[in-house]
C-alpha cells in the first residue's frame, strides 16, 4: 500500500467507527460469534493496540531501531475486554477510538512516501513503517468483517 492508500484506509475506518454509534445496545454487547467477544470488546481491543503503537512504538521508530517484542497479547486483550465491560458508553469508546485513530493518521501524514520504508525490528521480526501500518489495517478489516456479519 502506498501512503495515500494507508491514509484512505484509516479515514474509511474512522467513518465506519462513527457509523457504529447507531448500533443498539443489545447488539453492542452481543458476542460477534459463538464463543467470541462483543462488538464493544472487539473495538476496545483495537483501541488498546492503537494506544500501544502510539505510546510504545512510534516514539522509538527510526532506521535500524531494535524495539522490544510485543507484550503478551492475551494480557493486553484481557485489559481491552475489561475496559469494554467497565461501564464506558458506546459513544465514549467510539470517541476514544476515533480520536486515537486521528493521532495515528497524523503520524502517517507526517511521513513521506520514502520514510514509510524505514526499517526497524520488533523482537526478532523486521518491519518497515509501511508494513507495520498495513499489518494493523489488515487486522482492523478482519474485525470489521466479523462485526459486519453480526450487523447483517
Amino acid at each position: 500500500m502506498n501512503k495515500v492508500e494507508i491514509t484512505q484506509a484509516y479515514e474509511s475506518l474512522n467513518q465506519w467507527f462513527q457509523s457504529l454509534n447507531e448500533v443498539d445496545e443489545q447488539k453492542w454487547f452481543a458476542p460477534i460469534d459463538e464463543g467470541k467477544w462483543s462488538m464493544a470488546a472487539c473495538l476496545s481491543h483495537l483501541l488498546f493496540w492503537d494506544r500501544f503503537s502510539l505510546e510504545e512504538r512510534f516514539p522509538f521508530i527510526k532506521e535500524g531501531a531494535s524495539l522490544p517484542p510485543f507484550p503478551d497479547f492475551q494480557t493486553v486483550n484481557n485489559k481491552a475486554h475489561d475496559y469494554a465491560e467497565s461501564g464506558i458508553t458506546k459513544t465514549e469508546l467510539l470517541h476514544e477510538l476515533i480520536h486515537t485513530r486521528m493521532e495515528l493518521l497524523s503520524i502517517i501524514t507526517s511521513y513521506s512516501e520514502e520514510e514509510l520504508d524505514t526499517s526497524f525490528s520488533i523482537g526478532d521480526h523486521q518491519f518497515t513503517i509501511r508494513e507495520y501500518f498495513v499489518d494493523f489495517i489488515q487486522h482492523d478489516y478482519h474485525h470489521k468483517n466479523q462485526i459486519e456479519v453480526l450487523l447483517s
